[in-house]
């Protein structure tokens, strides 16, 4: 038997931060530990009441699971608490997100993906509810998408916009292929607007293909609104 401690467990408070804070992200890090997704998500929407959506999921949601991702990476919360959190906040933020609006229906589409192997979805889950709040049709294909499917989905359809999403630096290459396999495609799909981010991509400023590196889903936002399909008659909180 191994003689290494065991993982501390998360602990969540009793009652709200002292402070007030609700919207810290050490307080919702210890609820989506927790797996606390109806009190999550109301942290979130607290936040939203006062916040534009894309600065509190940079403000708050990001910071907050890279607080997870810390402490499971220095041993103090197993895995399974990772990966419980990870559950959790998808769910808080399936409760959170923006109305169904019709008008989206019609308006440009944006295709969302993980590449091969990648199962950690959350920035792209925060990614396309941005996008649907400024009119954008949004098709989130998900996790683990290899990189023949992705190219063959937008080769089917009329795309303006494709994003993908790492969560570590050990999925970089499976982006690559990717990135490279949709610029290989030869007509309009080689010539799609292609923005890359999540946690894997903090490192590098550029990869060969991809139309930017966002650094934060304010870059994303920003990159989606300057180009020339964009729906621009939204509130712009």
């Amino acid at each position: 038997m191994s003689d290494s401690p065991m993982p501390e467990l998360p602990q969540v408070p009793d009652q709200l931060p002292q402070d007030g804070d609700i919207a810290a992200p050490e307080f919702l890090a210890s609820l989506l530990a927790d797996g606390d997704d109806d009190m999550a998500a109301w942290v979130i929407g607290q936040a939203l009441a006062e916040r534009s959506r894309v600065k509190v999921y940079d403000e708050v949601v990001r910071p907050a699971m890279e607080l997870v991702g810390a402490r499971w990476r220095e041993g103090q919360w197993s895995i399974s608490v990772e990966h419980l959190a990870s559950v959790a906040l998808n769910q808080a933020l399936s409760r959170v997100r923006p109305p169904e609006n019709p008008e989206s229906r019609i308006g440009p589409t944006a295709v969302l993906a993980a590449p091969e192997m990648e199962q950690h979805i959350a920035g792209l889950v925060c990614l396309a509810q941005i996008l649907e709040d400024d009119g954008w049709h949004v098709e989130n294909l998900g996790a683990n998408v290899p990189a023949d499917d992705l190219v063959g989905f937008i080769s089917a359809r009329d795309v303006d916009l494709v994003a993908m999403s790492i969560g570590t630096a050990d999925r970089l290459e499976a982006l690559r292929r990717a990135v490279d396999a949709v610029r290989a495609a030869g007509g309009d799909v080689a010539e799609l607007p292609l923005i890359v981010g999540g946690h894997g991509v903090v490192s590098i400023t550029n990869l060969a293909g991809a139309s930017r590196v966002c650094h934060s889903l304010a870059d994303a936002q920003q990159f989606a609104r300057s180009l020339s399909r964009y729906p621009g008659d939204v509130d712009r909180r």
